[in-house]
């Protein structure tokens, strides 16, 4: 039986299908490594955070583009299966559906290569009239990513403004943080270790947590921002008020809230890796769904660190999709640092 949560969850993200390879190795510059098998699924961030959301018991929607070919048919038909609401989901009439090579050793650490087809002719014009018709309310969760082009982010951001929804963007892949201007609405950054310190430039996770909820510093380099990059684009943007707290996930060692003057680090529950595939995705989506019922973060985030660790047990992005039940009580292991 489905739950009713308070909010409803928007995702604004991309829809893929997937051809996974399982290898005995990942393959090094110039190697070539015979795969052991290989299968087919559906992934892309949008999708696969959408589907872990209404898994998780939430009302879900989800803005993206998929081409007007048999993948983003199929793409389509399980989506709906999922119970995410497609109406705002467009066909392009050219371009292919993406699709993602997925390449997984025994260990489950994967290296994976997208080719965003429909994904990237998402327009700014286009999701600013799927939130118009969606008409975010304050107990909703938008929730974006880095694999639909830059102007759909800031159109988020330029539908948000002044608004009471709140903000979850995934910093994946890392890239420029969202440009809100001075009276946009704040995202809450969700981001894993590398893509921390990419975006940070900071020597540890505390620190880049601590920078990009905006209450860390670390001089600049070069004349930068304390990123690590000249062009102002990391904990500067944390710095001026356009975030509004951090989440890190940090895989087999959990996962650390950064929000209100506060640094929560989050255990995670032990469980044999099989695919780590998708499990960043399975995290955003059931963060989002908690937090859609008004769940405060610490708790939206322990539970959705036990949702991502659920997710490695099989293969593929969405081997391993979490009911609520299936998580049981989260960690109380949770420390202050």
């Amino acid at each position: 039986m489905k739950l009713l949560p308070v909010g409803r969850v928007v995702v604004i993200g991309s829809v893929n299908t997937d051809r996974i390879l399982r290898c005995p190795v990942l393959p090094a510059p110039g190697e070539t490594v015979l795969a052991a098998d290989a299968t087919r699924g559906f992934g892309g961030k949008g999708a696969n955070q959408a589907v872990a959301a209404a898994r998780m018991g939430a009302a879900t929607h989800l803005v993206a583009k998929v081409g007007g070919d048999a993948d983003g048919r199929a793409a389509l038909a399980d989506l709906q299966g999922a119970e995410v609401e497609t109406g705002a989901v467009l066909t392009h009439p050219d371009a292919p559906t993406g699709e993602a090579i997925v390449m997984v050793d025994p260990g489950g650490e994967n290296s994976i290569v997208v080719v965003p087809g429909a994904n990237a002719h998402l327009t700014a014009a286009e999701v600013t009239a799927a939130l118009a018709a969606l008409r975010p309310r304050p107990l909703d969760v938008v929730l974006t990513s880095g694999e639909v082009p830059a102007e759909c982010i800031r159109a988020t951001a330029a539908a948000l403004a002044g608004a009471d929804t709140r903000w979850v963007h995934n910093a994946a892949p890392a890239g420029a943080l969202p440009d809100t201007g001075p009276a946009g609405r704040r995202p809450l950054i969700v981001a894993n270790a590398v893509e921390a310190r990419q975006l940070t430039g900071a020597p540890t996770v505390e620190e880049a947590a601590r920078i990009l909820a905006g209450t860390g510093h670390r001089p600049g380099r070069d004349g930068g921002d304390g990123t690590g990059s000249t062009d102002g684009t990391g904990s500067a943007a944390a710095r001026s008020g356009r975030v509004a707290g951090a989440v890190l996930t940090l895989g087999a060692d959990g996962a650390l809230v950064a929000a209100d003057g506060r640094l929560t680090r989050l255990p995670a529950p032990a469980v044999r890796v099989v695919d780590t595939t998708g499990a960043g995705d399975v995290f955003c989506g059931a963060l989002a769904a908690g937090l859609a019922r008004g769940t405060a973060l610490p708790e939206a985030a322990a539970a959705a660190v036990a949702a991502g660790a659920f997710a490695v047990t099989a293969l593929g992005a969405r081997g391993a999709l979490p009911r609520p039940a299936d998580l049981g009580p989260t960690d109380p292991g949770a420390t202050d640092l």
